[in-house]
């Protein structure tokens, strides 16, 4: 697959998550989030950009079922996030990778603080665990074996994703965001 192959393919998820997410009803009306499309795509292709072909294509698969049985993973996403739902996959994976992550999470923001805020942590950690329930099998099982595939060649999820995402808000790196904002008074 080439890059440009890569690109459309994470752009179609992105899509098909952004008409789900659009269209989720929020208590009380449409959530601020909701009328800002492009910060949506921007994380999104933060949170995609890292993960291998195999996954985007059987998360890509996950989405259009998803679409096809007239489900919202979006919708249950939240749900799940604020206790709305019970938990609709136990699968241990889920743990598993909650626990990587979170231990990636963790190492970042202690040499980052100011770009990737420790007391984002338990938020960071619930909308984790309640994305990964809308997973299909197949992807838990595809993400959970490259995660740690990366962690035992030591690399970080987490801080990858921040390294797209400040080049995305105009910074160099993680490193000259950091820089950055020390600059500024608090």
């Amino acid at each position: 697959m080439t890059e440009s192959q890569r690109q459309e393919l994470i752009e179609k998820i992105i899509e098909l998550e952004l008409k789900m997410f659009l269209a989720v009803n929020n208590r009380g009306g449409k959530a601020n989030c909701q009328e800002s499309p492009e910060s949506f795509r921007t994380m999104r292709f933060m949170t995609h950009s890292v993960l291998p072909e195999k996954f985007l294509k059987s998360y890509k698969d996950d989405l259009i079922q998803a679409e096809g049985d007239q489900r919202n993973l979006m919708t249950e996403k939240y749900a799940l996030m604020e206790g709305l739902i019970p938990t609709i996959n136990s699968s241990p994976a889920i743990a598993e990778l909650v626990e990587m992550e979170s231990e990636w999470r963790k190492v970042v923001a202690a040499e980052f603080p100011l770009s990737v805020r420790p007391e984002g942590h338990e938020r960071f950690c619930i909308y984790l665990k309640g994305e990964l329930q809308t997973y299909s099998p197949a992807s838990l099982d595809i993400y959970l074996d490259y995660a740690k595939k990366i962690q035992q060649k030591q690399g970080n999820l987490v801080r990858d994703r921040y390294e797209v995402l400040m080049r995305k808000l105009g910074y160099n790196s993680l490193t000259h965001c950091e820089q950055e904002l020390e600059k500024k008074p608090h």
